[in-house]
């Protein structure tokens, strides 16, 4: 879901999607293979700073055409994103062995059975080849279905198993607007009217002033909004929300923004816009007392540059080091970039 790309090629709605490796099967798409640092979050209910616990180094087998990012014709923009996305972790075996522990000693529900209509319907109606040519983007899925399942119990992990599925930062699109009542028959109309307005939500974070606003409000301003109206993503259809069903949008997105979090040496490298909108919407949640999942997270946390904890190379130093305001304008620019591309408005009201 990252989006650093505004001159990347964009995939309509309607379009043919662009070639990639075979659609993997119903069973591949239900396999789950968390990661050490995902594995600590869902264990833990929060996000950590592993700095001093594994070896991080950029990966020599990186290949950027490999990835959605592949259509970037800027070098400048193609060096940015390389830079964000290198990187691997070797973890030290005494940290490892205390996070399988942790997570061995939770229990995550399931929803979804490996052979449920759903994942038949992802694996042979819908393309989730598109987001990450390793397969990554389905493990992303999975952490963020498995942390809500255990972490915001009272919704449906269902919501972040599908949060992208109606479009993605990067303007790909795993299914068309044709395949939407299939879909809807999927789901109940709780699921359907989340999964509708999570991309929609995203863009609107990061592309406008939409958070802003609801920073401003006065707690009682804050108890008294009765929605949001906007634009849908996959074909700009009007899309609303209850008071309550945004608050619980904002608790799905928080949730999301941890899997993007630096996975080392915060006090250096949270100036990345996604750790600033999570640090951001974590303190409206719980000014407002609509932090419904469970997710903690303390600014003293944050842990220095030690040795090995980022790969040393010229460009992870500089985009280390981007500010603040940087990250946000470049952030912005390219999400409102994408939805102009692909006809998508950005228009919004929030109700009061």
């Amino acid at each position: 879901c990252q989006s650093e790309a505004p001159d990347a090629a964009p995939v309509k709605p309607d379009a043919a999607p662009p070639a990639s490796k075979p659609k993997p099967q119903a069973e591949e798409l239900a396999a789950i293979r968390h990661s050490p640092q995902r594995k600590r979050a869902i264990a833990l209910g929060r996000p950590s700073d592993a700095a001093g616990e594994c070896d991080v180094v950029a990966d020599p087998r990186f290949d950027i055409d490999k990835t959605i990012f592949g259509t970037l014709t800027s070098p400048v923009k193609r060096w940015v994103q390389s830079a964000k996305l290198n990187h691997v972790e070797t973890w030290h075996a005494e940290p490892l062995a205390g996070i399988e522990s942790a997570f061995a000693a939770v229990s995550v529900p399931r929803s979804v059975s490996d052979d449920a209509p759903l994942f038949r319907f992802m694996a042979e109606e819908c393309d989730f080849s598109l987001e990450h040519a390793d397969g990554s983007f389905m493990d992303h899925l999975h952490f963020c279905a498995d942390y809500s399942a255990l972490h915001f119990s009272d919704h449906s992990p269902r919501v972040l198993l599908l949060h992208s599925i109606l479009g993605v930062g990067t303007n790909c699109f795993p299914m068309g607007a044709e395949k939407l009542p299939a879909l809807r028959s999927l789901l109940d109309e709780e699921e359907f009217a989340q999964i509708s307005a999570f991309p929609s939500v995203l863009r609107l974070m990061v592309g406008t002033d939409f958070l802003s606003r609801l920073e401003a409000a006065s707690e009682e301003e804050l108890g008294a909004l009765r929605g949001l109206s906007c634009r849908r993503v996959l074909d700009n259809a009007e899309v609303h929300l209850s008071s309550e069903q945004l608050w619980a949008q904002l608790n799905y997105q928080l949730i999301h923004l941890i899997d993007f979090l630096p996975a080392t040496a915060w006090q250096v490298t949270f100036s990345d816009y996604f750790a600033v909108f999570f640090v951001r919407l974590h303190a409206l949640l719980q000014r407002a007392g609509k932090l419904l999942a469970g997710v903690a997270y303390q600014p003293e946390w944050a842990k220095p540059l030690l040795p090995n904890s980022r790969p040393s190379s010229w460009a992870h130093w500089v985009v280390d080091r981007l500010p603040v305001r940087v990250n946000l304008s470049l952030a912005g620019k390219a999400i409102r970039g994408y939805s102009a591309e692909i006809g998508h408005s950005l228009d919004y009201a929030l109700l009061w």
